[in-house]
């Protein structure tokens, strides 16, 4: 029975390998979820923002779980308060979730950016966060964002504060929660009512930017100012390489065109005992052995 018990926990955990185990050397000092409802689209939008701990080696990859309804936005770090964007490969689906991996260099803010859908029900809304308690967090935030009009909102855990934006348009609220153990899952509900479609901050404009600011020196930019050289530069190798072609056909021809080789005249004895050389085809005199032209030595029958 023994035995049994052994092998049935040996395959167990072959099949079911611990993500503590495999993660438990990645610590996060902060997880800061901002939960922003009807802001810009008719959906939620989920940011999901984390420093690493320094006690963390780096490089290192981070994988983070988000729903499979979500749609990933963006992948960012923060330098200098600023988000720029990062490359990521594309998330995948593992069941009622989406995965994606994050590769961080720095201690520096990083975070991911999706839209999710929210529950609609009349003039009810609904919508629900989890963490699946991919690592271990020290500080854990939330900060809910809802429309100014909302009525009837409220969240479960309760916020601890709540405050209006300083344009009225909508209403903030926070909520702090600390040491959350590896694999120690979180939730996060809200819900409101409101009469109103209208969108908080309609065409909002994107706030991420590249990684590293666009100047004259960006690799593959080009700048206008020298575009005539540019071109001019082209054309002239194009005229080079265009009579070089030319050149070589030529001197191609002339190798394969075997060269004309006119024929020797033989020396002939003509009526009235007339001569002419052979080389050059001069006529000769009665008694010459030499040709009078050329100097080559006649052929005297």
């Amino acid at each position: 029975m023994r035995k049994w018990l052994v092998l049935i926990l040996f395959f167990g955990f072959m099949m079911f390998p611990s993500r503590a185990g495999a993660e438990g050397g990645i610590k996060l000092d902060s997880l800061n979820i901002e939960l922003w409802s009807e802001y810009d689209k008719a959906s939620m939008l989920v940011i999901d923002r984390f420093v690493i701990s320094q006690s963390t080696p780096l490089p290192v990859s981070v994988t983070l779980h988000f729903p499979k309804e979500g749609n990933l936005y963006a992948v960012a770090v923060e330098k200098n308060g600023s988000p720029f964007y990062k490359d990521f490969a594309p998330p995948v689906e593992q069941g009622d979730w989406q995965t994606v991996i994050i590769n961080v260099e720095s201690y520096d803010p990083h975070r991911i950016e999706y839209y999710q859908p929210l529950t609609w029900d009349g003039n009810k809304r609904a919508f629900r966060y989890e963490w699946l308690g991919d690592y271990y967090v020290k500080q854990l935030n939330v900060t809910v964002i809802v429309p100014v009009d909302s009525t009837e909102f409220s969240t479960s855990p309760a916020l601890e504060s709540t405050a209006t934006s300083q344009d009225g348009t909508v209403t903030l609220g926070n909520f702090a929660k600390n040491d959350l153990k590896s694999m120690q899952f979180f939730q996060f509900d809200l819900q409101y009512r409101r009469t109103s479609k209208a969108l908080s901050y309609p065409n909002q404009p994107g706030q991420i930017m590249p990684v590293s600011p666009v100047d004259e020196n960006t690799p593959g930019r080009v700048s206008i100012t020298n575009l005539p050289w540019i071109i001019g530069g082209f054309g002239l190798a194009l005229i080079v390489i265009a009579l070089f072609s030319y050149w070589r056909s030529t001197q191609s021809n002339e190798e394969k065109t075997p060269r004309r080789r006119h024929p020797k005249p033989e020396m002939v004895a003509a009526v009235d005992g007339e001569a002419y050389c052979h080389e050059c085809g001069a006529r000769a005199h009665p008694g010459d052995r030499f040709c009078r032209t050329c100097g080559s030595r006649l052929r005297v029958e």
